[in-house]
């Protein structure tokens, strides 16, 4: 086993959780809106359910062999050379949500905080800060996140608390106006971010200890999340308006300027900036060690680490020439993001369900 190290169901808990928020509460809200327009937070319910449902999918796949990641139950159900195919199809994509993360990180900072700098300068040194944390190993990442989890969570109850004096009631107005259809799109494009993603948690599990609390908290942590999520669109809708929110290509992050307390509390975007920061750098770093340990996995190496430093590389000269401005990005994202995860992260999860579970039927009557 290349990861010797255990973490506890309360630390996959909020592993969970925080990846759900990485990355989704910039840039969800403004695409969800763009489709759903003021029932947006109708549509994010949808998904959220059917994202519930995507998880028992992964808890069954889990249960299927306990001990082995998502890499080796490919080469487990499907055989070494058709698993290795498939578990490269995840590895790959695994590397392109790296790249996107990375890529979303250098466009935020160049756009609205650290305007001018060189986008490379920001992308190098959150690699190199993620390259430490997979360096470090599972439980290290695991124990860091339950430290900044608590801010997290401070962070946004003055958020929430402090932007419901601008709330409009009237912006969500009129319910359901053009049909099901909205919503339907809406929901559909939500389901690539984050509620696929889940998936990469498979990789995770087999080093979880309390087998049954994690599976009950690969539940709540989705929820959980899918809550924070809601909340920042419904405030989004509230307050800023459908239409603004569609502009917007981060209207999470106007929510903090909008925040006025007496003319002496006001402009904390930063508090957005903070809880986005936190959430994406974990996303990342999870994606970053999943990519290695898989890979290492696949080529039978004894050791995960010697990877880090040839995958950063990679990693960062594929989000530069992938998506050389936002507007391209942003392009992708809405196209071809949603269609392109589903494939990989529910369509061959179920594939290799179905045929696991016909497989270990077929040798248990064998055996009797």
């Amino acid at each position: 086993m290349l990861e010797k190290g255990k973490i506890s169901s309360g630390e996959f808990l909020i592993l969970v959780i925080i990846f759900t928020i990485g990355g989704a509460i910039l840039t969800l809200p403004s695409a969800l809106v763009t489709y759903a327009k003021q029932d947006g937070w109708i549509a994010y319910i949808i998904a959220t359910i059917i994202g519930l449902c995507f998880i028992f999918l992964f808890n069954q796949l889990a249960s299927l062999y306990p001990t082995l990641t998502y890499i080796e139950v490919n080469e487990k159900i499907f055989g070494k050379w058709i698993g290795k195919i498939s578990a490269l199809l995840f590895l790959f994509y695994i590397y392109y949500l790296s790249s996107a993360l990375l890529s979303e990180i250098g466009n935020f900072f160049t756009t609205q905080v650290l305007v001018g700098t060189p986008i490379q300068m920001i992308m190098i040194l959150f690699l190199l800060t993620s390259l430490f944390g997979v360096r470090l190993g599972l439980e290290v990442i695991c124990r860091t996140a339950v430290i900044f989890f608590p801010w997290i969570v401070v962070l946004l109850f003055i958020l929430f608390l402090f932007i419901t004096p601008d709330v409009k009631i009237e912006n969500l107005q009129p319910i359901f106006e053009e049909g099901m259809k909205p919503l339907l799109s809406g929901s559909y494009h939500s389901l690539a971010l984050p509620y696929v993603q889940l998936v990469f948690f498979l990789m995770i599990t087999p080093y979880v200890n309390e087998k049954a609390e994690m599976k009950k908290n690969f539940y709540r942590g989705t929820l959980i999340g899918g809550i924070v999520l809601f909340l920042v669109i419904i405030f989004s809708i509230l307050v800023l308006g459908a239409e603004n929110t569609t502009r917007l290509t981060y209207p999470s992050y106007k929510l903090g300027m909008r925040i006025s307390i007496g003319n002496f509390f006001e402009r904390v975007e930063v508090i957005v900036a903070f809880i986005w920061i936190f959430t994406e750098y974990f996303k990342l770093t999870i994606c970053y060690y999943g990519l290695a340990l898989g890979l290492a996995q696949l080529l039978g190496l004894k050791d995960y680490k010697i990877l880090l430093f040839p995958l950063a590389f990679l990693i960062l000269t594929f989000t530069i020439i992938s998506h050389p401005d936002i507007v391209h990005y942003q392009n992708f994202i809405a196209t071809t993001w949603t269609p392109f995860s589903l494939t990989i992260c529910l369509l061959l999860p179920l594939l290799l369900l179905v045929i696991g579970k016909i497989r270990k039927k077929h040798s248990t009557s064998t055996r009797i």
